[in-house]
């Protein structure tokens, strides 16, 4: 079967914009701390957490499909190149009119970002769309062990990332956010609890918390 050149090419280029989204950057709290040289890229992100699920498939306590996992890492952030990388910090650094802690702006955001992801996905031949959309919507389900590796994952790698950030320079509500963020996901396997709560002392450093 011959390859659809055309339409993997257009995918591809739409899909480097993650390249150029900047996680954290103008976000509340992030845009009172001195500013980066380089802030992170989701697709920086992205490479660090399929990188990270390399690291960690021979702790975890069942047996994973990798291949289904990684697919999911990849794939996961993808509808933000349309949609954009939400703050879970909200307008006001609690959170509470975010998607993390209000119903309403989940329901917001996903159905925003389903709409992202056909648009994006639907640039592809249609069985190829079809088969990159149904990876996107199990992901977002989080029913299989893959998706709430790939979720723990994905909230462990952007809270290292926060510490190396922040570098002990956190503020105290800030902070305290951070280390309440994602916990729920560090229950999708122990060893990722282990890496997570390890991940939130790095937090706390110079903290004197």
């Amino acid at each position: 079967m011959s390859i659809n050149s055309e339409k993997l090419i257009e995918f591809m280029k739409l899909a480097g914009g993650l390249k150029d989204i900047e996680r954290f950057k103008g976000q509340f709290f992030w845009k009172d701390y001195p500013q980066q040289a380089r802030y992170q890229s989701v697709a920086d992100h992205t490479w660090r957490m399929a990188l990270l699920l390399m690291l960690v498939e021979k702790d975890l306590s069942q047996p994973i499909d990798m291949a289904k996992a990684m697919k999911m890492a990849i794939v996961h952030d993808l509808a933000e190149v349309i949609a954009g990388d939400l703050s879970p910090l909200g307008t006001d650094g609690t959170g509470k009119d975010s998607h993390i802690y209000n119903a309403k702006a989940a329901e917001a955001k996903f159905e925003n970002e389903l709409a992202a992801a056909k648009k994006m996905f639907g640039t592809l031949p249609q069985q190829l769309g079809e088969v990159m959309l149904g990876i996107w919507l199990e992901y977002e389900k989080q029913e299989a062990f893959e998706a709430k590796v790939v979720k723990a994952v994905d909230k462990i790698e952007g809270k290292l990332q926060a510490a190396e950030y922040a570098g002990g320079k956190m503020v105290d509500a800030h902070l305290d956010f951070s280390l309440k963020y994602g916990l729920v996901s560090y229950e999708a396997d122990p060893a990722l609890k282990s890496l997570g709560l390890a991940v939130n002392e790095e937090l706390k450093k110079d903290q004197g918390k």
